[in-house]
């Protein structure tokens, strides 16, 4: 089993799975966002919250 970790084909097999991971996880990530965004922009046409309101939210947001 030793052998077969060290061997550049599980090296490859390996970084390919990560690739498609980090694909996955970036595509969800921009799909929530949109989300996000959507939600945000109904909230505002329909007069709930204004555009001001929100840019306090970001503002009292914590620094990181």
């Amino acid at each position: 089993m030793p052998e077969f970790i060290n061997s550049p084909i599980f090296f490859i097999i390996a970084a390919v799975l990560a690739i498609f991971i980090i694909i996955g996880i970036v595509k969800h990530a921009v799909r929530f966002l949109i989300w996000i965004a959507v939600i945000v922009a109904i909230l505002i046409l329909l007069g709930v919250t204004q555009v001001p309101d929100i840019r306090d939210w970001f503002e009292r947001l914590p620094k990181w």
